[in-house]
């Protein structure tokens, strides 16, 4: 890990200007920076006036020392730290295509099936990394905001101000409710037992939101929570209904997309135990992914190039295209007044058309 001076991060983000934010969250702002060797980052800077987020901050450090322990292509790596006048700040990865979050929601150009399972993958092996770790990691607050897009558009988890890493969380321990709205898992915010499968069930809620692109929390719908309105549906195997209208479901996708949402069913279970770990969920979902894609990934492999590749690199091109980088302003859940907290850790600027 890399120790920045503070006169480097002052001007890499133009001394924290505005035209340099590309985010704001509970515990401070990102801003966009360039350093002298023309390499892009994202820094994590305290809200003002909260000294809190010192160099005694044990949430901060806690922050520090877990990002610190990862290195791994499935998540936004910590690249260093800068001791400021009053605060340290966090130099971050930085991800030029936004978050998830906005791709299914604000994007013009909605992702097709074919990328859509291949996040899927990806998101579910950067949860595993996290539980596979030593000591593991549980991370808390795993939802589409907080899931960020690399220059190839893979899925890259982040923000881990609320993550936790204890020898003891084998087996659950209590601790004080912590996350998200929607994502949460309500066996955990109802006895504060915290386990590796409060975990599987935002990972099933970010499934359900990837195969749907339905808002989380819509209070403008009855039920408001997606996994409210999903589960019943996808149990009596009324599938089409569940997934993005917007993209149409080429021959042979319904059934492995079935599996899928079948997966996510079990990860929200109401029931802890009926719950997968994550381990078991990457084992299930390159098994559909893989029946999925064999009809067209065996071209592929013999060299020829087939319509799914293309769709993916067209898709690509045509939302680079559309896009134009402006400011963030989350509008992730718009519930409780407008009182959320936006992912704080590496976003990008929101794309727009």
């Amino acid at each position: 890990m890399k120790n920045f001076s503070y006169a480097d991060i002052i001007a890499a983000t133009k001394g924290f200007s505005l035209g340099q934010l590309i985010g704001k969250g509970s515990h401070g702002s990102v801003y966009k920076g360039k350093l002298k060797d023309g390499k892009l980052v994202a820094v994590k800077k305290p809200l003002e006036g909260v000294r809190s987020l010192g160099d005694h901050d044990p949430k901060l450090s806690n922050e520090i020392d877990i990002l610190s322990s990862i290195k791994n292509s499935s998540v936004v790596n910590l690249i260093g730290v800068c001791h400021g006048p009053a605060n340290k700040f966090l130099i971050m990865e930085f991800m030029p295509n936004g978050s998830l979050h906005d791709l299914l929601h604000l994007h013009p150009e909605p992702p097709p099936w074919p990328r859509r399972t291949v996040m899927a993958i990806q998101i579910a092996r950067a949860v595993l990394s996290l539980h596979e770790a030593k000591p593991p990691i549980i991370h808390r607050d795993i939802k589409s905001a907080n899931i960020l897009l690399d220059r190839n558009w893979n899925a890259r988890l982040a923000d881990f101000g609320l993550a936790v890493s204890d020898d003891s969380l084998q087996p659950p321990v209590s601790t004080v409710p912590a996350g998200t709205i929607g994502y949460m898992d309500p066996c955990y915010t109802e006895s504060g037992q915290l386990g590796p499968k409060s975990d599987v069930f935002s990972f099933g809620v970010v499934l359900l939101e990837l195969m749907s692109s339905r808002k989380v929390m819509d209070m403008d719908s009855d039920p408001s929570s997606i996994v409210a309105w999903a589960v019943p549906m996808i149990r009596a195997r009324r599938v089409v209904e569940v997934c993005d209208r917007r993209v149409a479901l080429p021959d042979g996708m319904l059934r492995p997309i079935d599996r899928m949402l079948s997966i996510a069913v079990r990860c929200v279970s109401e029931n802890v135990e009926r719950r997968p770990l994550m381990g078991e969920v990457v084992r299930e979902l390159e098994r559909v992914v893989e029946g999925l894609w064999w009809p067209i990934w065996g071209p592929i492999r013999r060299g020829i190039t087939d319509r799914v590749h293309r769709c993916v690199r067209a898709w690509r091109r045509c939302v680079k295209k559309r896009v134009t980088t402006t400011k963030i302003a989350c509008k992730d859940h718009l519930i409780d007044g407008g009182n959320h907290d936006c992912s704080d850790d590496g976003v990008s600027p929101r794309r727009k058309a």
